[in-house]
């Protein structure tokens, strides 16, 4: 959703609170959100998992972004805080595409490759960035299944490939967490 659309619901949004106010703010600023549903600038929750499971969130200037993202949803995950200073964004299928990644993501690789790679499902927090690189899927799968304990990881101990369906599978897991995470 580009931010001009947004602006125009923040720059109203003060008025419409003013206008609607029943005491309880919180309660007051959802209804009015929901009301922005007709002019469909406010996305559903359908959006919303849309988005996640399919759009490219990550770029280089939005990788503080995405990692507030993991972060928020990983809180959802665990009662436990994890200090995430010193964690970064992993790209699980890495952003070099070797021959074996190739062979793992089978026919149309590239296509796959192109369109998934940047989606919030092939994207994790793990301080082992620098030894996960573009390290083949069972070596990264040590690191996030058995030696992280950061919870949004605990995902990999059930999965033995990493490929389009399961990029897929693992963002529409994200895309329910976090509509729990900011409900509409």
């Amino acid at each position: 959703m580009p931010s001009n659309a947004l602006d125009k619901v923040f720059n109203t949004l003060y008025r419409e609170i003013k206008e609607r106010w029943s005491g309880d703010l919180v309660s007051t600023l959802r209804q009015v959100l929901l009301g922005l549903q007709r002019t469909q600038v406010w996305p559903d929750d359908d959006s919303l998992r849309r988005s996640i499971v399919e759009e490219r969130l990550y770029t280089d200037r939005r990788n503080d972004r995405v990692k507030l993202i993991l972060e928020s949803l990983a809180e959802n995950l665990s009662k436990e805080q994890i200090k995430t200073e010193s964690l970064s964004v992993e790209h699980i299928m890495p952003q070099t595409l070797t021959d074996e990644w190739r062979a793992m993501l089978g026919a149309n690789a590239n296509e796959q490759y192109e369109k998934w790679l940047h989606t919030l499902g092939n994207l994790t927090l793990t301080a082992y960035n620098p030894e996960l690189s573009n390290k083949p899927f069972a070596e990264k799968l040590e690191y996030l299944s058995e030696k992280s304990s950061f919870a949004l990881n605990q995902y990999f101990r059930n999965i033995n490939a990493w490929n389009a369906s399961e990029i897929q599978r693992r963002g529409h897991k994200l895309a329910e967490i976090a509509v729990q995470v900011w409900p509409r």
